[in-house]
């Protein structure tokens, strides 16, 4: 436990007032801390350290329920599984059931479940809902990913009739391996602000429904979970500042979220529609495979105010010549980053990446890194510049590109950009390849948590 933790027992000596030690300084113990502080300490602590506090004294019996949060993970509170899956949820069950026990009529700000969904589990997870319910948790996650989920189609359907007539306190959600299947008169949850779903089936009606009575929700995140149709909401969604979306399978998103200021999106391409959100500072668009051009042109419309554009396509495709409506423009776009990875077809189209910059009138930044292996290496195909006619970066301010190898549609791109921008201060030039797709997209979404 550490010696920060133990606690020293001294005969008490016969003083007016606290204890003094022979350097004249009062000699406080730990267990002399103000609750609030120990509680404080406590929650720091992994919850099984926090239980084993119990066995430095009597006194420390009950200590560390007055931590107001409770994460139970199954590797933790069990160890490795040596026995069958019956003793294994069984033994889990058991130790949950313990700690649970000291916490009967308290407040618990935090519960979390972390174990692996067997069917064994249902009957008890509807009870550790109920207390959840009644202990007023603000905080409530259940995590029931299994490592293998590929196949498997069972989830726990969570029991929405424990919040019948119950005022929720919930305000953040965090699901994995779980049925939504919200019944009609269910009422939302009203103080909920972030909802985290991952691997959870639900429809998209039931999904609608439901967000639609989350009126202050601020956060959702989607990851891996598959509506098989359009994710829309018709109701605005006032609140709504950080929306993510991450290998589901959709067919269309459609919110309307005047104070969204940051939007993730890592799928198939698929028409994103955002309308309303002049707040929009930072969009990240990580799409599989697509034609570059139908990209930049959806995106004109679904995300027209965006103020920081990051897209990152593995297998970009580039098209000819080709042209977009005038009438279009990324109005506040003061930011562009383009992670292409160009393929050896692709290398005689690089030059028309500078179409998305004419675009967006008002940039000040742009960054092209390219990711290419060996086959740009001072390739020769490709048009001139003069074949793009004049343009005019009046407010591009820095210019950088890496994975640069000296293929002519890099070197055309970068001459056509510097000729057009009379404002232009720093130009970087790298011909180190900055990362491969998988880490742009780890070190985007970190600064972004950040």
């Amino acid at each position: 436990m550490g010696k920060y933790l133990m606690c020293k027992r001294t005969t008490p000596k016969p003083t007016h007032g606290k204890e003094i030690s022979e350097k004249g300084k009062p000699n406080l113990q730990f267990e002399d801390l103000p609750a609030d502080l120990i509680c404080t300490i406590l929650s720091k602590l992994p919850q099984k350290e926090a239980i084993r506090t119990s066995v430095l004294s009597s006194k420390w019996r009950s200590m560390w329920t007055l931590r107001s949060k409770i994460s139970l993970d199954g590797g933790a509170v069990c160890g490795s599984r040596r026995r069958g899956q019956n003793k294994y949820c069984q033994r889990f069950i058991n130790n949950v059931e313990k700690v649970l026990q000291n916490y009967q009529g308290k407040m618990v700000e935090a519960f979390g479940i972390k174990f692996e969904f067997d069917s064994i589990l249902v009957d008890n997870l509807n009870k550790w809902v109920s207390f959840a319910v009644s202990a007023r948790t603000k905080h409530l996650s259940f995590d029931l990913a299994p490592i293998r989920f590929a196949r498997r189609d069972d989830r726990f359907i969570f029991p929405f009739e424990l919040f019948s007539g119950s005022i929720c306190r919930l305000q953040h959600l965090q699901f994995s391996f779980i049925s939504l299947q919200p019944p009609s008169w269910f009422g939302g949850f009203p103080n909920l602000r972030k909802l985290e779903l991952n691997l959870v089936h639900v429809t998209r009606k039931e999904l609608e429904n439901m967000l639609c009575n989350c009126c202050c929700l601020e956060w959702l995140s989607m990851v891996r979970c598959h509506l098989k149709d359009d994710l829309r909401v018709d109701r605005p969604m006032s609140h709504l500042a950080y929306l993510l979306i991450s290998c589901c399978v959709i067919t269309k998103i459609e919110l309307h979220a005047t104070k969204l200021s940051t939007f993730i999106y890592e799928g198939e391409f698929v028409p994103i529609v955002l309308n309303h959100t002049s707040k929009l500072v930072n969009a990240h668009i990580f799409i599989f495979d697509a034609i570059f051009h139908h990209v930049v042109a959806s995106l004109f419309h679904g995300l027209p105010n965006v103020h920081k554009l990051t897209l990152c396509i593995p297998d970009l495709q580039l098209e000819n010549l080709w042209s977009l409506d005038n009438s279009l423009q990324f109005s506040c776009l003061k930011h562009i980053q383009l992670f292409a990875h160009i393929l050896s077809h692709g290398s005689d189209k690089i030059l028309y990446l500078a179409y998305v910059m004419r675009a967006a009138p008002f940039v000040e930044k742009v960054e092209v890194h390219f990711a290419s292996g060996h086959s740009l290496w001072f390739a020769q195909e490709g048009p001139l510049r003069h074949e793009l006619g004049h343009d005019e970066y009046k407010y591009l301010k820095n210019l950088c590109v890496t994975g640069f190898k000296g293929a002519r549609g890099q070197l055309e791109f970068l001459l056509h950009v510097v000729e057009n921008a009379t404002a232009l201060d720093v130009i970087t030039v790298d011909t180190t390849e900055r990362m491969l797709e998988s880490d742009i997209k780890n070190e985007y979404l970190c600064s972004i948590a950040r």
